[in-house]
């Protein structure tokens, strides 16, 4: 099974959105409610912020996206929550975007920018009938090994208190949980955070 590590590209098909969305779905429902998968595509679309293709890394198999992940560090943090919020603007109607703010200030409880020299991960997901097969761990170490060439110093991740398989991978990779975030809205239904670090 060959495994293609690259940028997405606008062109790509596929449940690009469904398998960013499995990331976090306790989170994505919290903000987005009915609207998360379909806001998703929308910021994929765009180029732009988290979600954008423009910073998306994906696993493709044989012409298929497998995996997604996100990976930035703290000198593109800003910006992207700057064109996250262009992207909100644009897909969200005013009433609707009020409700979604009120809720996003609590995002920053378990949501932090990394370090500049600290590569973290966001939206990392596996389409759900090849996980188990390595290729997450395979997209991570290439990952890792290019953080490493590029002169970072540490990789990092969040993982929540529900995904002990997610934790446990991560940990035979050598990531270390270094602190437990509680999301800050108690009736939210979020699970608490694990924030783990590789020292490269």
């Amino acid at each position: 099974m060959e495994i293609e590590i690259r940028k997405a590209r606008v062109e790509d098909t596929g449940p690009m959105a469904q398998l960013m969305y499995s990331s976090g779905t306790d989170v994505y429902d919290y903000l987005y409610q009915e609207h998360a998968i379909a806001y998703l595509q929308h910021e994929f679309e765009t180029g732009k912020s988290f979600a954008g293709f423009n910073n998306v890394t994906v696993a493709v198999i044989e012409g298929e996206v497998v995996a997604t992940g996100c990976f930035y560090d703290g000198k593109a943090f800003l910006q992207l929550l700057a064109e996250g919020a262009e992207n909100k603007q644009t897909f969200f109607k005013e009433q609707t975007l009020q409700h979604l703010y009120a809720r996003a200030k609590h995002m920053g409880s378990i949501m932090c920018a990394p370090r500049e020299d600290e590569l973290y991960l966001s939206n990392f997901g596996v389409t759900p009938h090849l996980r188990g097969k390595g290729i997450g761990r395979y997209m991570l170490e290439h990952q890792i090994k290019k953080a490493r060439q590029d002169g970072y110093a540490i990789f990092s991740l969040d993982v929540s208190s529900n995904n002990p398989k997610g934790q446990a991978l991560y940990e035979r990779m050598g990531l270390s949980v270094i602190e437990e975030k509680t999301f800050s809205d108690p009736e939210a239904g979020i699970n608490p955070a694990r924030k783990m670090e590789l020292v490269l």
